[in-house]
């Protein structure tokens, strides 16, 4: 098994878009919230919109200074938002391919990343950081292992590599977890759970998979301090 000791990391920019679509299209292709994201296509068709739509996400990301990390040679790896930097910036959209990815995949997911899980998350995160920290804070904007390599430690060894980071600028990271599985692991790394969110209620159900009167899936919203 891999340790959070023994496993390089090393860190890039649009170079790792890319490897990391290669990596963690499966990861999370039945993750909840982008099952939830993508209810308005038939299921079949996620595995192939997937990468459309992290692709978009990954070339916004770079463009408002995003930083990609991967430990273990992509045994994990993910999407960083450095302290000051923030990926909601409409301006490097076009630059970005988000109309390209509207096309493929609708209106639908965007609609729900801005107007519901980030207005909902950003409340959490202003109930817990002081006003100089809601400036200045690592985002994880995603991160995930290779599926033929979970729970070997990579995950671990990538968490530990972006707290020294934050440790080293003096930082706070702010994440959500989106199961239970990946909440367990940001605790066992000192991540202060601050409370869960329920998205969704009424259209889909604990899968992101529509429902009528579903209970929606839940996240969870999460810090760490240096």
């Amino acid at each position: 098994m891999a340790t959070a000791q023994k496993l390089e990391a090393t860190s890039g920019g649009k170079e790792y878009i890319e490897r990391t679509i290669e990596v963690l299209t499966p990861t999370f292709e039945n993750d909840p919230v982008y099952t939830w994201l993508l209810q308005n296509l038939p299921v079949s068709k996620h595995q192939s919109v997937l990468p459309k739509l992290l692709r978009a996400f990954f070339h916004q990301g770079t463009r408002n200074s995003g930083v990609f990390i991967e430990v273990g040679d992509f045994g994990s790896c993910g999407l960083f938002m450095p302290p000051g930097a923030q990926i909601e910036n409409p301006f490097t959209m076009l630059q970005a391919g988000l109309l390209s990815a509207l096309y493929n995949v609708g209106f639908g997911p965007f609609k729900r990343v801005i107007f519901e899980y980030a207005s909902a998350t950003e409340i959490k995160l202003k109930e817990t950081f002081t006003k100089e920290e809601q400036k200045s804070y690592w985002y994880v904007f995603i991160m995930g292992s290779a599926v033929d390599r979970l729970r070997k430690g990579y995950a671990s060894a990538l968490l530990v590599h972006l707290q020294n980071r934050a440790r080293g600028d003096g930082h706070p990271i702010w994440l959500e977890a989106t199961t239970l599985e990946s909440r367990d692991l940001y605790l066992k790394h000192g991540f202060t759970d601050v409370g869960k969110i329920v998205l969704g209620a009424g259209k889909v159900g604990s899968d992101g998979l529509p429902k009528k009167d579903g209970e929606g899936i839940t996240i969870w919203s999460m810090f760490w301090r240096p």
